[in-house]
């Protein structure tokens, strides 16, 4: 049944979205009781059913578990589901941790660099018309950090498109969040983001001209780039790849 409320969320996925950012954020830690079933109706305004359902998506991603007799604990966050965006993007630039976050730029090394070499391959007129338009409004907001970052995600959801891989592009939401979390590491260590301008417009000429390993080898470069914002961001030197 819809809201009455245009534009208003399901109250279940309002609730998701409240304990999800909560318990991701800090606010409940592992191993901590979630409040009760009247407490929380009471909180987000909401029938049992609405919480119930709320409480299983947050179980299908292994945020909580319900135990017996005892109530519904928030669980390790070894066993949350950090393949799902939503998980992800409830990670603030201050809980994702600097483990975690080396984690996501390893998986970006392995995905993005294999996706930028299948897009020189396979990108139609259209994918090279998108990513040449992100490109461009990043070259035109070097001196707009969020303007500049919006551009960046752009790019390289564009590019991950382009691919034509139908397992590749289910990553695309775990890039974007991502991208957003740096944006706020940029944002506390005030690097300049010009300097990551000569390796997006290589692997932008690159598969636009059908050069593969050059499309690799450049994106690989965009992404050494993020390992150099976790140095100043956590002040550690982040895991060699080799």
């Amino acid at each position: 049944m819809p809201d009455k409320k245009p534009g208003k969320k399901r109250i279940h996925a309002r609730i998701v979205e409240g304990l999800g950012s909560e318990i991701c954020g800090g606010g409940l830690l592992p191993g901590d009781k979630l409040p009760g079933d009247l407490e929380l109706n009471a909180r987000f305004d909401a029938s049992r059913t609405a919480v119930r359902e709320a409480l299983k998506v947050l179980s299908s991603k292994g945020l909580i578990e319900a135990r017996q007799r005892a109530g519904t604990f928030v669980r390790p966050r070894s066993e949350w589901d950090l393949l799902d965006p939503e998980v992800l993007s409830w990670l603030s630039h201050k809980t994702i941790g600097e483990g975690l976050y080396e984690d996501i730029l390893e998986l970006r090394e392995i995905i993005e660099p294999a996706a930028a070499g299948f897009a020189a391959r396979r990108a139609t007129d259209q994918d090279f018309r998108a990513i040449e338009e992100a490109f461009r409004r990043m070259e035109n907001s070097t001196d707009d950090l969020e303007a500049w970052y919006a551009a960046d995600a752009d790019f390289h959801l564009s590019v991950l498109r382009a691919c034509h891989n139908q397992i590749l592009v289910r990553f695309a939401g775990i890039v974007q969040t991502i991208l957003s979390v740096t944006l706020d590491l940029q944002k506390e260590v005030q690097i300049d983001v010009s300097v990551g301008m000569p390796a997006h417009r290589e692997v932008f000429e690159c598969i636009r001209d059908r050069d593969r390993r050059g499309a690799e080898r450049a994106m690989r470069a965009t992404i050494a780039r993020g390992r150099k914002t976790l140095r100043d961001r956590f002040g550690k030197r982040a895991r060699s790849t080799a």
